[in-house]
């Protein structure tokens, strides 16, 4: 039985889709199986995705119209029969022994793990050419309000599908009707009763362009999200704390917890 399934949402990636498919079939880990779900995209996506793949072990779904990433990946994880999946955002690429990696490392976790992770190189564009920007080297968590602080997004999210199916999948907010932000808010939620596992290996490899969700023209909107799912996860976990957003809204803020027993005094 295939034991991990490579989950690959795009909208509009047709400078990139060849580029990540080919990092998912020089995986040296064989025994994957890819889910291509394409949101709605309006220009060579979908044909590209179509020319570059191996039919025999790749599914390509096409949705008729854009709803955004958490609606994707629900789709998505209604499909997925693997133990694990990863997500692999469609202008991202993955190194060849991520998988076998990260596989590895999760087999040896107890059930209570729903993620492992690893480090992120970042690629910026400047004049129509990628650039290395940074090493984001993640850590370990000492607990959920270590997480809760953590600025970055951690990369690759490589998944145990029964703990996400166990949440419900991800949710649909009110502000962007689950348009931005999937992984911090499915990461909240798996806290309430998983952990997560870091391998220190540069694993994945993000690229930051104009047609970034997560660029910094939506940080504003980002901000909201954060708080608030920061803030309904503290709820859940007891509300010991207060989550309080630090720096100028316009621009990409952090979280403090403030404990709920001191604003009170």
């Amino acid at each position: 039985m295939t034991k991990v399934t490579v989950v690959v949402p795009t909208f509009n990636k047709a400078a990139f889709i060849k580029h990540t498919l080919a990092s998912v079939y020089a995986q040296t880990f064989k025994d994957w199986q890819l889910l291509v779900i394409d949101d709605g995209s309006t220009d060579e996506t979908v044909s590209i995705v179509r020319r570059c793949i191996d039919p025999n072990r790749t599914q390509v779904i096409t949705r008729k119209n854009n709803t955004g990433i958490c609606h994707v990946l629900n789709d998505a994880l209604e499909r997925i029969q693997t133990k694990y999946f990863i997500q692999l955002d469609g202008d991202d690429w993955i190194e060849p022994d991520t998988v076998q990696v990260l596989f590895k490392t999760m087999e040896l976790q107890p059930a209570t793990t729903a993620l492992a992770y690893a480090n992120t190189c970042h690629w910026h564009e400047k004049d129509g050419h990628f650039y290395v920007h940074k090493l984001v080297k993640h850590r370990p968590f000492q607990d959920r309000y270590d997480f809760a602080v953590y600025d970055p997004m951690v990369q690759p999210r490589f998944y145990r599908t029964k703990s996400v199916k166990r949440v419900g999948g991800w949710e649909i907010d009110n502000l962007t009707k689950g348009r931005m932000m999937e992984d911090r808010r499915m990461l909240l939620r798996l806290l309430d009763d998983h952990t997560f596992t870091y391998v220190d290996r540069n694993l994945y490899h993000f690229r930051y362009h104009q047609h970034n969700l997560s660029h910094d023209r939506n940080a504003a909107v980002y901000n909201k999200l954060r708080l608030l799912y920061t803030q309904k996860a503290l709820k859940r976990w007891g509300n010991h704390y207060q989550a309080c957003a630090v720096g100028p809204s316009d621009l990409w803020q952090s979280i403090r917890l403030v404990p709920i027993s001191q604003r009170r005094e």
